[in-house]
């Protein structure tokens, strides 16, 4: 591929260029006073000369000439070639015999009669073109000078340019990291830096979102081919058998798991399905969610899954930010599955919803049960994906608690499991100081 100059070759070609408009507008000025200064001195050197030459009527100067003319115009007498009649004191340029002279015309020693000197232009123009030479050697020497300089000023200049393309070269072998382009010397090079650098890192960012939607991609895959393959099977054992036996007595038990076993896959998806979502990153820092309204919006979800469930909202306290910044939806559904391991596994008659401010500034939410509560060795395992403690009463996929786990995580904060006051499970998800509002 044909690259286009360098800046600083271009730097310098203009400063050459400039040098030598500057130049020759220069030389051809001070040619013009030259020769105007040298044609003046020529002009006073007639002047000057006149008088010795009215007197001797001869000059000691080979490049002069003198015509003396009487009151009718007659020539008289002629010192080197015959000069023409110009007019009187006007110094005027002719030509006489090839040869050019300045003359100038005065009154002579006798009443009437005209003097005209003149001398030859050969000497003011040799003088002329010869500082006209120097003139352009000093302009010639100039503009190499104003060439070099701007080479070497380009050099400095174009040095920040220089580190940015080396910075950006090296940006793919550090993927991990944000990429930061630093620049200085220079507002523009800064400015530039400053306009990669925040566009770099909006890419990062989503590079990031991509990447983590990927994961997102494949643990959804291979986590409902790990847990959809059991029920599955059981589904196609039992269509098997009923095909095979279609006048089973145990036809109705029979279809009562497949029924269940339709029940735990439908249930593993939707888990599944929040778990992939609530993997996806956030593109902005969410909305602004009231304390208040999120514990009352919890309340209505639980009594609305679990009619014979009470649910107890206690005010937050005084001291406890009025809103946080986060997913609403996804803050709902953490609560929702905290409350359905409770009824769940729990065997929980009561739940509690409170919330209060944290040690760092932040919020955190709880839900305290009644019910059988969970072994303390158990309670970090338990928040990972598909892992159940050894008091789940119900069916379940082991994703409830991972799923509030997840949404604590995504909100900047994590999630503890205690022992509640009336003697269940306490299920305090901590939000972020960031997202106090």
């Amino acid at each position: 591929m044909t690259r286009s100059p360098s800046l600083r070759l271009r730097v310098a070609l203009a400063s050459a260029l400039s040098a030598t408009v500057v130049v020759v507008l220069v030389g051809v000025l001070a040619s013009a006073l030259l020769a105007r200064e040298q044609t003046e001195r020529l002009d006073r050197s007639l002047v000057n000369g006149s008088p010795a030459v009215l007197g001797s009527f001869a000059s000691t100067r080979a490049d002069l000439a003198v015509t003396l003319r009487g009151p009718t115009g007659t020539v008289r007498r002629v010192s080197g070639p015959e000069l023409p009649l110009s007019p009187i004191g006007i110094p005027t340029s002719v030509t006489v015999g090839g040869v050019d002279y300045r003359i100038r015309t005065a009154p002579g020693p006798t009443p009437g009669s005209l003097v005209t000197m003149g001398a030859t232009e050969d000497d003011t123009r040799a003088r002329v073109a010869e500082r006209q030479r120097l003139v352009a050697g000093v302009g010639v020497a100039a503009i190499a000078l104003a060439a070099g300089l701007g080479w070497l000023f380009a050099g400095r200049a174009v040095r920040p340019m220089r580190g940015l393309t080396a910075q950006a070269a090296t940006l793919d072998r550090t993927p991990d990291t944000t990429p930061q382009i630093r620049a200085d010397g220079s507002r523009e090079s800064e400015e530039l830096a400053e306009a990669l650098s925040a566009m770099l890192a909006r890419l990062h960012a989503e590079q990031e979102r991509s990447t983590a939607s990927l994961h997102a991609a494949r643990d959804f895959a291979a986590a409902a081919r790990h847990e959809l393959r059991t029920p599955l099977t059981a589904m196609r054992t039992d269509l098997e058998v009923l095909r095979a036996h279609p006048d089973l007595p145990e036809r109705d038990a029979v279809l009562d798991d497949v029924l269940r076993a339709q029940g735990r896959v439908e249930a593993t998806l939707t888990a599944l399905g929040q778990l992939a979502a609530g993997d996806l990153p956030d593109a902005d820092g969410g909305d602004v969610v009231g304390v208040t309204d999120l514990l009352r919006l919890a309340a209505e979800d639980a009594r609305r899954a679990h009619p014979a469930l009470e649910v107890v909202v206690d005010d937050p306290d005084t001291c406890v930010p009025e809103s946080v910044r986060g997913a609403l939806e996804g803050l709902r559904m953490a609560l929702a599955n905290a409350v359905v391991n409770a009824v769940r596994h729990g065997r929980a008659r009561c739940v509690r919803l409170g919330a209060h401010r944290g040690d760092g500034g932040g919020v955190v939410v709880t839900v305290d049960d009644d019910g059988t509560g969970l072994p303390v060795e158990e309670r970090e395992a338990v928040l990972g994906r598909f892992v159940r403690g050894s008091t789940a009463g119900g069916p379940g996929s082991g994703l409830g608690l991972a799923l509030v786990a997840q949404q604590a995580a995504r909100h900047g904060g994590r999630v503890r499991l205690e022992e509640a006051p009336a003697g269940g499970l306490r299920v305090s998800l901590a939000l972020g100081p960031d997202r106090a509002g």
